[in-house]
């Protein structure tokens, strides 16, 4: 192909076309997750993936992370009130065959670990299980706060 004798303007024809329509859906997507991290105070939801698997897993596991946040009638948002500094990390690390490990930290401990094959049923039933045990986790970890912070527990020190 010959470029020399072109302009510049003819040569910007042959460069990607980037469609409006999908760069402003981005950046509505992005803007939405930017807006329910600040707004809730719920903290961060990493993504590590590596691969079309996990990014799928990571975004069927934000979904379910985001809708029990925004719908007050469950009781689990009550446990989201005051985490601020909560950090769930989700990474994949890939192996040889089909499959890939799944991995899910919150505040740098490893909650939950799988193999996952790349079938969307599957997908879908360990993104939900991984989504129970964070949030049991949770309400556990602050659960033991609230108790340590009971007037049983609190003292000045001194026998």
């Amino acid at each position: 192909m010959m470029l020399s004798g072109m302009g510049l303007f003819e040569m910007r024809g042959l460069a990607q076309n980037i469609s409006d329509e999908g760069l402003a859906e981005t950046n509505n997507l992005l803007l939405q997750e930017k807006a329910i991290g600040e707004d809730t105070g719920l903290g961060l939801v990493l993504d590590n993936s590596r691969t079309k698997l996990g990014r799928d897993f990571y975004e069927l596991f934000y979904q379910r992370w985001n809708s029990s946040q925004l719908d007050s009638t469950q009781t689990s948002t009550i446990a989201f009130n005051q985490l601020d500094d909560l950090t769930i990390m989700i990474e994949e690390l890939p192996s040889p065959g089909l499959s890939n490990l799944i991995q899910i930290s919150v505040n740098d401990q490893l909650l939950w670990q799988q193999f996952m094959q790349p079938r969307m049923d599957a997908l879908e039933y360990f993104a939900e299980n991984a989504y129970e045990t964070v949030l049991q986790y949770i309400l556990n970890y602050q659960e033991i706060q609230s108790q340590l912070g009971s007037q049983d527990q609190k003292g000045t020190g001194v026998y």
